[in-house]
Formats: C-alpha cells, structure tokens, sequence
C-alpha cells in the first residue's frame, strides 16, 4: 500500500491542500487499480499512472508522452478551455478529477460492494466517452459514504431502477445520478436541463425511474457544471432574497429554507428566473401528477475545473429542492442550501 489513509481521512485538506490531498487519493486509486486486473491498460488507467509518474518527477524534467489523452479525458470539464490547451494544464486538470475518483472510491470501498459495483467501475476506466457521467454517479456516492452512509449499487434488470441506494441509521435514500456535458450559458439551457430531467422521455427523464414505489424516497443529483448557473431572465444579481423568519436551519454548513414559510418568495424578483426558482417550480410540477416516487432534488456544479488569473479552482456547490413532507431528505452533506417545497399546495 503506497497510500496514506490517515491523509485521506483528513478530508478538510481538500480544500486547505487541494493538490497533496489529490495526489494522495491518486495514490489510493492506483493501487485500487492495481488489484483489478481487467482495469490495467484502459486508456483511463494509462492517463493515471502518466499523471503519477509525473507528480514524482521534479517539474523541469516532466514528459508527456500521450497529453493526446489526457486532454481528451480531462476537455469536458474545463471551462473556458479550448483544445490548444498545454499539456501542464490538461495534467493539472486531471489531477483535479483522478483526485475526485480517488477520494469518492475509497469512501465507498471502506464497506463491502457487490457486482454490481464492480460493475459501474469497470465502465468508469474503461469508457472514456461517458467519463463525465460515471464520475459524477460516485462523487456523489462518495459523498454519501464519507458522511457514514452505507451506498449499495442497484443490480440492473429489464426494470427502470435508480443507480443506487445509501443508508444511514433509519434513513434510506435511493439515488439516480446524471451528468449534463452539454454546455449552456444563458437561463434558458438550463431550463432545457432540468424539465427534461424531470418531465422528459424515456431517453432524458430522469423521474421514470422512480415509478416503482419500492424506491420511494427517491433522489435525483444532476451536475451542470458546464453551464452558468448564475444566469438568470431579470438580469438582476445573483443573490437570493430569504425572509428571516423562514430558516429551518442555518448553521456553518449552509441553510435549510421553508418556502412555505414565506409568502413573498416569488414577489421578490431576485428570486425568480433563475435555477432556484426553475428547480422549485419544475419539482413542484412534478410531484403533482403523483407518478414518481421522487422526494428531492439536488443540482450541483462539482465537476468544472476552470481557471482565474492563472490558477486553477475546481468550484463545488449545490442546491437542492426538498418535498417538505420528507425533511429527512435535507441533507447538508450534499447541499448548502436546501429549500423546503410543499407539494401539496398549489405554488404562487
């Protein structure tokens, strides 16, 4: 074992040391790897050990000998960035992400997996063409597991199901994953995004997975990192308007907020078209027709790596859109600020 896991666990160097506390994880992963005999010479695993071997070489004498690869790996996640990109960047940019994959899996594997897990790993190094989307499904499990929650990935069948389920103490969660790569820049590419990921078909919807009420409750985490999410139609700043009086929670990991608990929300109109008021509004939608079995939603940006004045950042965020009838649901963990939506009750 070439991994620290004393480091790993001090998961607050993420963000104090983003660079040693991913070079570790990426030491995890090889060596995760490693035992997996089926994933040793995907074009994944190749870009990881390239990245370590140079990691461990002073920086005047680094070589990239397939940057081809890396960039290809690493492009859907840059924003901002063009295919001309050098290959420092392209390296220092899939840092970012093997560290994601590294930290995520060994959260999960402290719990034994099934087939099933093996499974969504294999397909994670082995298809370089829906990287995005597979790193996506366990950064989110791995948030999930690093939180004490048990993540027990669903076995498929010829039936729609979610792609895993977490479990902490009595609470249980199923959970279905997607990763937008299409980038947009103005409110109404994203509001594309998420109708389709709730009231769209067989090929984009997302809550027909839930029609089966043994997964009930259910979560759907979408990442739009690709796209602005502060853009808005009022071409106002992006900053909520809440009412005092309406905070379940506000604490040093973010707020829980009832909207039912403030009449004036959607009068104020730093609150209305943008992703806040979309996500309330089409969640809302959705839970009217008492189809799906889907209690919460959360949108996230966790998997951008763009660049400011010559150095990298690699922004994580998320809201979600909690059924107030399911305040368990309204987990911290993932989402610094959470709305609490009442489904029962026509919206303004």
């Amino acid at each position: 074992m070439t991994y620290n896991a004393g480091l790993i666990e001090k998961t607050v160097l993420e963000e104090q040391d983003p660079a040693v506390y991913y070079k570790e994880c990426c030491e995890f992963l090889a060596d995760f790897i490693a035992k997996r005999q089926k994933l040793i010479g995907t074009q994944v695993q190749t870009a990881l050990t390239e990245l370590l071997q140079n990691l461990k070489t002073a920086p005047e004498h680094r070589r990239f000998e397939r940057p081809e690869l890396t960039k290809r790996l690493t492009s859907g996640f840059r924003l901002g960035s063009t295919s001309s990109a050098e290959p420092a960047e392209a390296f220092l940019a899939a840092l970012f992400l093997f560290g994601m994959v590294g930290k995520s899996l060994y959260f999960i594997s402290k719990r034994p997996q099934s087939a099933q897990f093996d499974e969504e790993v294999r397909r994670l190094f082995e298809d370089m063409n829906q990287f995005r989307g597979n790193l996506w499904l366990f950064y989110t499990a791995g948030q999930l597991a690093q939180s004490g929650f048990g993540v027990e990935f669903i076995p498929e069948s010829n039936v729609r199901t979610p792609d895993y389920r977490a479990t902490k103490g009595s609470l249980t969660v199923f959970v279905e994953a997607s990763a937008r790569s299409q980038s947009h820049t103005t409110i109404k590419g994203l509001e594309d995004i998420l109708w389709n990921l709730m009231h769209g078909d067989a090929s984009s919807g997302k809550q027909i997975k839930f029609v089966d009420p043994s997964f009930d409750p259910g979560l759907i985490v979408v990442d739009v990192s690709n796209s602005d999410v502060n853009a808005n139609s009022t071409g106002l700043e992006s900053q909520m308007k809440l009412h005092p009086g309406a905070f379940v929670h506000r604490n040093d990991q973010g707020f829980v907020y009832d909207i039912s608990r403030d009449p004036e929300f959607f009068a104020q109109l730093h609150n209305t078209g943008n992703v806040v008021e979309l996500s309330v509004r089409f969640f809302h939608m959705m839970a009217e027709t008492g189809r799906y079995a889907v209690r919460a939603l959360l949108v996230g940006i966790s998997m951008g790596i763009g660049q400011t004045a010559g150095t990298f950042n690699a922004k994580r965020g998320a809201i979600m859109v909690v059924d107030s009838r399911y305040p368990q649901l309204a987990l911290q963990e993932l989402a610094r600020g959470i709305y609490l939506v009442d489904t029962q009750k026509p919206l303004p």
